[in-house]
């Protein structure tokens, strides 16, 4: 005999490694695995050790290919940082020693049991976590890969503005103002920067009025005053520790507030005045208490925190200060100490700022740090004349040219050249001094006394060229590398004028911008470029014997003459200077084009592409209890009857969705059954649905309409089921049977109110899911009276949607349930809006048969009637403002009759039929609104000059008011009036229903 074997159905990857980043960093911003999306985790900082980040997503790659989880520790690369424990142990158990590796930035990866514990930990549980994993205590198998037993590739977003590749603080970091100045984004201001940057144009002295109505009471760390701290912004001031106060009829008038510095101490200092009832409390003892008064108290704090710059310019306060409140009225002995936090925001603009999440480095700190640095060119830092460089650094600041880049090999001299290509400078080497300098191409880099003269009869000869004269360049196609996106990015920019001068020929040129990482810094500097491009210049070179030239240096600007070819001078740049034997000197130039000259350009973006991996998208669902019809084509009758033989409240879940993007082939269907501590579940594998939307509104009778995107469902075959609207309490959905659609005008056709539903109003933009008779659904039996929480996570090849969310669905035994009457009508019509009193009502309907509607066509509302299912009777209710009117119960019949005396005049009525088998009604239940009016009256009447001539019905009493002083005629026969009177004359007719 064989014994039993086990099937292997997928593994897990487990894996403890070290990934290698390079040089010391200041942080890992993100890490992005197989391009999914960036991830941060949760983080628990461990000083020069780095950090701990703890990962969880198990479903990153999709259902099938796992995803990661696990604890990352991030070494920074300090010189002092101590030996990964993970590492640690591994060694140990190899017998060879770990290396804390300092100076070098790398990831270890370890530690999980693919739990989400990390996820709902709070800030101390992690901290508790990071101190066992230093301690050696490394948690779980290691680190979770994935389900295809290799580590996908991975994108590491690492920051290093503020530190230099060997660890020390970066060169020029802080200026005068405050203003970190070696990264450009995220810019912080200290108190030095709001002094002298801000508070010129802030020293406002503001009011505040605050109106208390009834009494209020604060306590603790609530609310002391909101006031504004200045007149241009909103500031909170906010009492931190025992103080608390008790207000009564209006008793704070006024808050009065101002910020300066004093004896270099900032402070923000205070008036509140109050009118009315006030008692103020400290620790329980009450320090103060004034009943019919007015006073004012005053209080002062020392200012100590910071000013952040936004992208928006708008600046706020974050920080707090400890002072003193004090009273005009009390001793000295009643000071008492306090913590007040604040917060200012104020809408200015005093710098440019671009991207205040992710800061770039200024590029100007790069290139010296090639210059300087022992693993590049490793020039002493003395080579490099400082006061010029912080002057470049300054500006290019200002102007939120950052940069950002990652460098495996490449030559110094290459880089240096790219990053001044990015930023349109140079660098060079000061002939005098020796110095590295930076030279920026902008109109006012250079003072007027720097810019050199040479007279004509000084130069000896003259070489020149107009560059840009024929074939000038009018266009730049622009390539930058997108941060956003994960990929390069292009846009073109256009020069129109030069474009129109060549009859409309394009010129293009490529421009790259590798270390951009938005589109604002690669717009500008590229319309700088291209202005040089389209402008005709003058270049060439000539030869002079001055004295004063060999003293000139490369990039240096010169007021040219050469009456020859032009009036006046011109302003060229020195490109190079070759020294020749004897006196002479050789000078390349190249004409200046001013940049703060406008440009007549435009801009074009192109659409982007989206060639990456779409990350998973919410999608459209609706659930919804299965009727008889979908358990059956599910399970099979017989085990559907079988079980609704055993337990009537049976019932299945179901549910439809809508693809919400091109790269999700399906979804999961997840369950709850709302039990506490139980965890969700897969439940299904949904297939997508195509869809529609109502192009119009459609009633009850409506069998063909509109939709907004018919192409979508052309070829669907006829008889599939909609599913339309929601199975929620009080607004049931509808089943329809598709039925075509014309190919020309887009109207579909359809069959209403199928299955166990009726016909329903729905309004525009209702979504048609055109599903058939396979859906997806919880294979979990319920019962009725249970909630089920459904959840639909799209899958995508870069994942799963995170649960978020779900949609109730109640258990109502509908599969056991019989199917409501159909094709219901009054007195022959369908659902009619009024009914006169004078007439009886009689309704009539056809059967449904749940057990027997499973095979052939399926059925509609408006379709002739089948056998009824045994056992089935009918009940209606007739109610006019919440009162039963008329009623009846177990009709066999497919008709009954309300009599017209049960109806009121000039009411709304609703009218309920349903059907009933073994106690249970059916699932939905016919209800019809209309209005009860009294008899109509005709009156037909003719007017002339003399009179009014007319009929009504028989039974109508008509009184004639006839003015005796008029010469009328006026008679009445039962039937109709005629008569006449004089022109102007008034006649009144009262009819007495």
């Amino acid at each position: 005999m064989g014994g039993s074997s086990k099937q292997v159905v997928g593994y897990r990857y487990f894996a403890n490694f070290l990934l290698f980043i390079g040089n010391p960093i200041e942080k890992v911003l993100g890490i992005n695995f197989d391009k999914r999306g960036w991830e941060t985790g949760k983080r628990v900082p461990m000083g020069t050790n780095g950090e701990l980040c703890y990962l969880h997503l198990p479903n990153l790659y999709g259902e099938n290919e796992g995803g990661v989880s696990g604890v990352l520790n991030i070494k920074h690369g300090s010189k002092i940082q101590t030996v990964d424990s993970a590492y640690t142990k591994y060694m140990n158990s190899i017998s060879l020693p770990a290396s804390a590796y300092p100076y070098q930035s790398y990831i270890s990866f370890s530690g999980s049991e693919l739990a989400s514990q990390f996820q709902g930990m709070t800030d101390e549980e992690l901290q508790d976590l990071a101190d066992e994993y230093e301690d050696g205590i490394v948690p779980g198998k290691g680190f979770y890969v994935g389900n295809s037993g290799y580590m996908k590739e991975m994108l590491l977003w690492v920051k290093r503005t503020r530190v230099r590749n060997d660890g020390r603080e970066q060169w020029y970091k802080v200026r005068g103002d405050g203003v970190i100045v070696c990264e450009i984004g995220a810019i912080w201001i200290n108190a030095a920067a709001f002094e002298s940057a801000v508070l010129p144009r802030l020293y406002i002295p503001s009011t505040h009025y605050t109106e208390f109505d009834g009494e209020k009471s604060q306590t603790d760390s609530e609310t002391y005053f909101n006031g504004s701290l200045l007149n241009s912004g909103i500031g909170t001031v906010t009492i931190g520790g025992r103080l608390s106060k008790h207000l009564k009829s209006q008793a704070l008038r006024r808050f009065e507030s101002r910020i300066f510095k004093k004896d270099d101490v900032w402070e923000i200092r205070g008036t509140a005045i109050y009118t009315g009832d006030l008692t103020l409390n400290f620790d329980g003892l009450t320090i103060f208490s004034n009943n019919d008064i007015s006073t004012s108290r005053h209080w002062m704090a020392e200012f100590t925190g910071y000013i952040i710059v936004k992208q928006d310019g708008v600046l706020e306060v974050e920080g707090g200060c400890d002072g003193n409140y004090f009273s005009d009225l009390n001793a000295i002995a009643n000071v008492h100490t306090f913590s007040v936090s604040f917060e200012l925001r104020l809408s200015t603009k005093p710098y440019i700022q671009i991207n205040t999440e992710h800061p770039d480095i200024n590029p100007i700190h790069k290139i010296r740090e090639i210059l300087t640095d022992d693993t590049a060119m490793g020039k002493p830092e003395s080579d490099v004349n400082d006061i010029n460089f912080m002057k470049a650094a300054d500006r290019i600041w200002n102007e939120g040219l950052g940069i950002s880049w990652s460098i495996t090999e490449k030559s110094c001299l290459e880089a240096i050249e790219e990053l001044c290509g990015h930023i349109e400078a140079g660098v060079r080497v000061n002939r005098q001094t020796g110095l590295y300098e930076m030279v920026l191409f902008r109109d006012d880099w250079f003072e007027e006394n720097e810019i050199y003269t040479i007279a004509v009869n000084k130069i000896k000869s003259m070489s020149l060229e107009v560059a840009n004269a024929d074939e000038a360049i009018n266009q730049l196609n622009v390539t930058y590398y997108n941060r956003g996106a994960i990929k390069d990015s292009s846009f073109s920019i256009a020069e129109n004028a030069s474009i129109r001068n060549l009859n409309g020929r394009v010129n293009a040129q490529d421009a790259d911008f590798p270390y951009f990482m938005n589109q604002r810094n690669a717009a500008i500097v590229a319309q700088w470029k291209l202005k040089q491009m389209s402008s005709p210049i003058w270049k060439g070179s000539f030869t002079t014997a001055e004295y004063n030239a060999r003293k000139w240096n490369r990039y240096d600007l010169l007021k040219l003459s050469w009456p020859r070819k032009w009036q006046g001078t011109i302003t060229v740049r020195i490109m190079k200077i070759n020294l020749g034997t004897g006196a002479d000197v050789s000078i390349d130039f190249v004409e200046v084009t001013p940049y703060s000259s406008n440009l007549s350009s435009d801009i074009v973006i192109d659409e982007p592409i989206d060639v990456g991996v779409q990350p998973p998208l919410a999608c459209p669902y609706e659930p919804f209890e299965m009727p008889y019809y979908l358990a059956v084509m599910a399970l099979g009758q017989r085990q559907v009857d079988e079980e609704l033989s055993y337990e009537n409240n049976f019932g299945l879940v179901g549910v439809v969705a809508q693809q919400p993007q091109s790269n999700s082939l399906y979804a999961v269907m997840m369950t709850h059954d709302g039990t506490e501590g139980e965890e969700w579940l897969r439940a299904a594998t949904i297939n997508y649905e195509p869809t529609a939307e109502l192009d119009q509104i459609i009633s009850k009778t409506s069998t063909s309409f509109t939709v907004k995107n018919s192409a979508a469902i052309s070829g669907l075959l006829i008889g599939t089921l909609i599913k339309c609207g929601s199975d929620w309490i009080g607004t049931p959905g509808e089943w329809m049977v598709f039925q075509g659609v014309d190919a020309y005008t887009g109207v579909v056709s359809v069959k209403r109110g199928a299955l166990d539903s009726l016909p329903q109003d729905w309004g525009m933009g209702t979504k048609l899911y055109f599903c058939g008779s396979d859906v997806a659904f919880d294979s979990t039996e319920y019962v009725a009276g249970e909630e089920v929480l459904v959840s639909v996570l799209t899958t995508t090849p870069s994942g799963m949607l995170e649960q978020e969310g779900s949609i109730a669905t109640e258990m109502n035994a509908r599969a056991f349930r019989p199917y409501p009457p159909a094709n219901v009508k009054f007195n022959g019509n369908y659902f009619p809006e009024t009914i006169v009193v004078t007439n009886d009502i009689v309704l009539t309907w056809v059967d449904r048969n749940r057990l027997q509607q499973t095979g052939g066509a399926t059925l509609g509302f408006f379709d002739t009637g089948v056998t009824a299912e045994s056992g089935v009777t009918y009940s209606y209710e007739l109610i006019s403002e919440n009162f039963v009117l008329d009623s009846g119960v177990n009709i066999e019949l497919n008709t009954a009759t309300i009599a017209a005396s049960a109806l009121v005049p000039n009411k709304p009525h609703t009218l309920k039929l349903w059907s009933v088998r073994d106690g249970y009604a059916s699932y939905q239940i016919f209800e019809h609104s209309f209005f009860a009016e009294s008899a109509s009256l005709i009156l037909a009447a003719s007017i002339d000059d003399s009179g009014v001539a007319g009929n009504t019905v028989p039974a109508a009493n008509i009184t004639v008011d006839v003015d005796t002083s008029l010469k009328a005629n006026m008679q009445f026969n039962g039937s109709g009036i005629s008569g006449k009177a004089i022109p102007g004359a008034v006649i009144t007719i009262e009819v007495d229903d």
